[in-house]
C-alpha cells in the first residue's frame, strides 16, 4: 500500500475506498446516504458488522470514511482526493452526503476504539503508527476526527 501522508485518504487503501463507493454506489447520484455507504461496504466485506468482536482489520476504513465525512461537511466535493491513479468521476453530481445519528454513532464508536488504543498500540494500525516519524501528527489528527465526528453527530 502506498502512502504519502497520516490521513487515511493519503494512501491507496483511502483513495481506493472511495473509488470503489463511486462505482458501486454513487454512480453520479446527486445523493446519497452514510448509512447506505456503511451498508454497501459492509456488503463487500471492507466494514465490519455493528456486532464484530474484531474491527481492528478495518481501522483504515472507518479512518477514511471518518475523514471522508468532513471534508464533506466543509468543502461538499470530493474532487480534490482525485488524483492520477484513483478517478473519482461517479462522484461529480454528488450534492448531498446524508447522515443520520446512528451512523454517525458507529464512526465515532470506531474511531474511540482507535484513540482508546494509542497508547497500548495492540492493534496492529496503531502499532504502524507508533513506529512511524509521523506518530504524533497521527494521533493528533485521530483526535481531531474523533472531534469532529462527535460535533457532526451533535454530541
Amino acid at each position: 500500500m502506498a502512502r504519502w501522508g497520516y490521513h487515511a485518504m493519503e494512501s491507496d487503501e483511502g483513495l481506493s475506498l472511495l473509488q470503489f463507493l463511486g462505482e458501486t454506489l454513487v454512480k453520479g447520484q446527486e445523493s446519497v446516504s452514510l448509512s447506505d455507504i456503511l451498508d454497501t461496504l459492509r456488503a463487500y466485506k471492507r466494514m465490519d458488522t455493528e456486532d464484530t468482536k474484531n474491527t481492528e482489520p478495518f481501522d483504515e476504513a472507518d479512518v477514511a470514511l471518518a475523514e471522508f465525512c468532513l471534508h464533506w461537511a466543509r468543502k461538499k466535493e470530493v474532487s480534490s482526493y482525485q488524483n492520477s491513479h484513483f478517478h473519482l468521476a461517479e462522484w461529480k453530481n454528488l450534492k448531498e452526503l446524508r447522515t443520520d445519528p446512528k451512523s454517525l454513532g458507529f464512526l465515532l464508536n470506531r474511531l474511540l476504539e482507535i484513540q482508546a488504543d494509542a497508547d497500548s498500540c495492540q492493534r496492529e494500525y496503531t502499532n504502524f503508527w507508533l513506529e512511524s516519524a509521523e506518530y504524533y501528527d497521527w494521533i493528533s489528527h485521530i483526535d481531531q476526527l474523533t472531534a469532529g465526528i462527535r460535533e457532526l453527530a451533535g454530541q
